[in-house]
């Protein structure tokens, strides 16, 4: 179909219908000559040869009918179909300079696209070259966004020259939890759907906010179940004494590893700060220790702890919730090497529930359902002006994954589990037991 990177252009390029309706007719003109002068043509000439006469005006017209299908927005070619979409773009936006006096239908300057397939993405760079009709970043991304009727992923400001555009090719496929997703895994990471992964170890801790009725907490128990099969010691922080409380049948030891009062809360998360500490000074305390060596070089367990709706942690007891956030703040912003992880979810994230120096350490954000823009960007972070077009709803939003040079938060619908196909609980008994 295409060369992968192979770059093509795309500049100000104006189709005349004038233009067009000149060419057919000068080539049914020049057909109806050949016909009317055929007695002639057939004394001077053997009949293959008039024939071939024949065979040019029949021959033009199946060549520009073909030419103007193949780059049309119709094209069967995929590269074409995009081209004449982003030719429509120039003009309809007037992206373009032309010299009225002379020739207005040649530009003088205008836009330039390079286009190009990377893995799965399209690859836009633009190019105003400093003319008047230069426009905003954001504003273009939309309108590209609906030409093409691609979802945007990404925004980057490469170059003073020139601004990239990344698009989606397909849709990325959903995760269907299944015993086969279970029994092949890697240890590090966390896949989120087909094209996306949570590098725990290097992009630390999680957030997850979200309504009543988002998917929130069914996104939770995914990530519970992913790091028991990984044999991490996981403990649930629950005030609300809802959901995740009910998986104490199914977690060994469950009265040390969930709590739901805000003293109990408060001593887990004391316990994990002094597990941490230990870890290091297990870690550290040598001369010879190399550098860059995390928890994972020195076979020790990874530590997750769940801690759901931490605003209400924070609202139900003032004294305790200064405790709270203190543990909270040295296991978000020390955790990682020590292999100490954080899974924080809320469904309102602002700086009372989560305050910002804890939100700015946390490498997987998810947003879930229907969020107002202030409670996407607390949960996103705050770096983009317009979020890219995606469906939201139960289980689906948006993901922002810090460390992977993302400029914007990206569509996302969250793994999919099927408690039919799958008995969740007894899954994640025998992860946590196999894993004593």
């Amino acid at each position: 179909m295409f060369r992968l990177k192979k770059k093509h252009t795309v500049t100000f390029k104006r189709r005349r219908l004038l233009h067009i309706i000149y060419a057919y007719s000068f080539i049914v003109l020049f057909f109806v000559t050949i016909f009317v002068f055929d007695h002639y043509l057939l004394t001077r000439f053997s009949y293959e040869i008039a024939t071939i006469f024949y065979l040019i005006p029949i021959i033009a017209f199946a060549s520009l009918t073909f030419y103007l299908f193949y780059t049309s927005r119709y094209s069967f070619s995929k590269i074409q179909q995009i081209k004449a979409k982003l030719r429509h773009v120039i003009l309809f936006n007037q992206l373009y300079v032309t010299d009225k006096d002379t020739n207005p239908y040649k530009a003088v300057t205008s836009m330039k696209f390079k286009i190009y397939f990377q893995n799965h993405s399209l690859i836009i760079e633009s190019y105003p070259n400093g003319a008047p009709y230069t426009l905003q970043p954001d504003s273009l991304a939309k309108k590209l966004e609906s030409a093409l009727s691609m979802n945007l992923t990404d925004i980057k400001h490469r170059s003073p020259h020139f601004v990239t555009y990344e698009f989606s090719v397909n849709k990325p496929d959903r995760i269907i939890v299944n015993k086969a997703l279970l029994n092949d895994f890697d240890p590090l990471t966390i896949p989120l759907d087909s094209e996306k992964d949570w590098k725990f170890t290097s992009i630390p801790h999680a957030l997850i906010a979200g309504a009543t009725g988002s998917g929130k907490t069914f996104m939770i128990y995914y990530l519970i179940l992913q790091f028991a099969i990984r044999g991490a010691d996981i403990f649930i922080l629950d005030p609300k004494r809802s959901d995740l409380s009910s998986l104490k049948s199914n977690i060994p030891n469950a009265l040390n590893r969930i709590a739901s009062t805000p003293a109990t809360m408060a001593k887990i998360l004391r316990e994990a700060n002094d597990e941490m500490n230990k870890r290091y000074e297990t870690m550290f305390n040598k001369t010879d220790v190399e550098l860059g060596k995390n928890y994972n070089h020195y076979n020790l367990k990874p530590i997750v702890i769940v801690f759901d709706e931490v605003a209400a942690a924070m609202e139900e007891d003032k004294k305790i919730a200064k405790e709270i956030d203190s543990y909270l703040k040295q296991l978000i912003l020390k955790g990682r090497q020590a292999g100490i992880f954080m899974i924080l979810s809320t469904q309102k994230p602002n700086a009372e529930a989560v305050s910002t120096v804890i939100r700015d350490q946390i490498g997987l954000r998810i947003a879930l359902g229907q969020l107002s823009k202030s409670g996407y960007r607390m949960t996103l972070g705050d770096e983009w002006d317009e979020l890219p077009s995606a469906e939201t709803g139960t289980g689906k939003g948006f993901v922002f994954l810090d460390g992977e040079g993302w400029t914007l938060p990206r569509p996302f619908e969250a793994p999919y589990l099927n408690f039919e196909g799958l008995n969740y609980r007894q899954e994640l008994y025998s992860a946590m037991m196999n894993n004593r």
